[in-house]
């Protein structure tokens, strides 16, 4: 009987075992266990919130970084609703996007929404479709919703956004006030062209004129001038106050209202420079200052009259080929109110001819390739060597000449050119 008894003991143990076994093999739980926590390992190790949630909005598993967005235990959040623990709703989020993941099997994203603990913060979801294993070969399709806390890039976002309006704005105060601006210019360029002349005198018939004015900005600082004078002489100023723009443009103005007031009052050419010093002296009152060259050519003496003040010496090219500079003392108008200045005379023969300039002709760079940096100076001396290359030339070749000359070089600086050949009544 006992014998019995042990064998039907343990034919139920070999059939526990079996059973144990096929219980096993279908369903590894220690498997199942190490995938579980493996997995709750992984989802542990990613710092954004991260949880899994079922098609019916349940949520599987999640991460600590998800718990501590929501601010709820791991235990009070699993199996609950999603829209429940991340925004306290009872009805999913009007901007989930898990049922169209599901549907498409495809990663959606939701790139701008509110942050479900910062009234002023956002957040970025994305829904990416995800089979977890249930048991056995089986898996359940759910979701892995990915969290990223976009706050400070918002914040970034919307502080350049209102940057850029602010910078749009001022460009556009800065365009408008441009555009005021070049008016302006246009306008103070129109009257200081009003103040030149518009033309080379041609009533004399013993001198033969050309010329050449460059600004190089809208309105420049040279001024030149051609004055009859009484007794069928002729006045010729060339001046170049400092600097360029709009206050050079004024110190001209006012340079050439000096010289109108005086030129007709039969002063020297030394007294009307003394004049024309004080006059700019007693209106400029800024380091600004104007260099000048005046001269009164006599035609019934052949005799040219002329001072300067800080002006580049003048040149005059002989119908021989001989050349000589107009040198004379004098410093620049404006500065002292009681400067005197030289006055000197150059007896002229037909077929001379006179080279008035300013500086700008001549202080230019040689063009050094592409790298903008400035190449050669060339200078006074270099320029009057080009004067002299100019002894053969028909007259009317002589501007041309000199122009293609410097076009190897940038200019800086307004320039003005003029030449003049005395000649017989006939030539004229």
């Amino acid at each position: 009987m006992l014998s019995i008894t042990v064998t039907i003991i343990e034919i139920i143990l070999l059939i526990m075992v079996i059973v144990m076994i096929i219980v096993y093999r279908r369903f590894p739980v220690h498997l199942i266990y190490r995938s579980k926590i493996g997995f709750e390992s992984m989802l542990d190790a990613v710092n954004e919130p991260l949880a899994v949630i079922s098609q019916d909005f349940t949520i599987k598993r999640m991460n600590k970084a998800y718990t501590e967005m929501v601010g709820r235990s791991y235990k009070n959040s699993i199996n609950s609703k999603c829209y429940q623990t991340l925004r306290g709703r009872s009805s999913p989020c009007e901007d989930c996007q898990m049922k169209k993941a599901l549907s498409e099997t495809a990663i959606q994203e939701v790139e701008l929404s509110p942050h479900p603990r910062d009234k002023d913060g956002s957040i970025n979801i994305t829904f990416a479709p995800y089979a977890m294993p249930i048991g056995g070969n089986t898996a359940e399709i759910c979701i892995i919703e990915h969290i990223r806390d976009i706050t400070t890039l918002e914040t970034l976002k919307m502080s350049l956004e209102r940057r850029n309006t602010f910078l749009a704005s001022l460009t556009e105060q800065l365009r408008s006030a441009q555009r005021s601006i070049k008016a302006e210019l246009h306008v103070a360029r129109q009257i200081q062209l009003g103040l030149l002349p518009s033309a080379v005198p041609t009533a004399f018939n013993r001198i033969r004129i050309d010329m050449t004015y460059q600004p190089v900005a809208d309105v420049g600082g040279d001024l030149y001038d051609f004055i009859k004078m009484p007794d069928n002489r002729l006045g010729i100023f060339i001046g170049d106050a400092s600097g360029h723009g709009l206050a050079s443009s004024l110190i001209g103005t006012l340079s050439k209202m000096s010289l109108y007031n005086h030129s007709q009052a039969g002063l020297s050419t030394a007294q009307l420079l003394e004049r024309m010093d004080k006059d700019l002296n007693a209106h400029i009152h800024t380091s600004h200052y104007l260099t000048c060259f005046w001269c009164v050519l006599d035609f019934e003496k052949n005799l040219m009259s002329y001072s300067r003040a800080g002006h580049p010496m003048q040149v005059v090219q002989r119908k021989n080929g001989e050349h000589h500079w107009l040198s004379g003392y004098g410093i620049f108008l404006g500065i002292t109110g009681e400067a005197t200045y030289e006055q000197k005379e150059f007896a002229f023969e037909t077929g001379d001819r006179f080279f008035w300039f300013t500086d700008g002709i001549y202080d230019v760079y040689k063009k050094n390739g592409d790298d903008g940096e400035k190449g050669v100076l060339l200078g006074y001396d270099k320029f009057t060597e080009m004067v002299k290359k100019t002894a053969g030339l028909p007259f009317e070749e002589i501007i041309g000449a000199l122009r293609k000359g410097l076009s190897e070089f940038e200019h800086e600086d307004d320039y003005t050119l003029i030449v003049a050949e005395i000649c017989d009544e006939k030539q004229s």
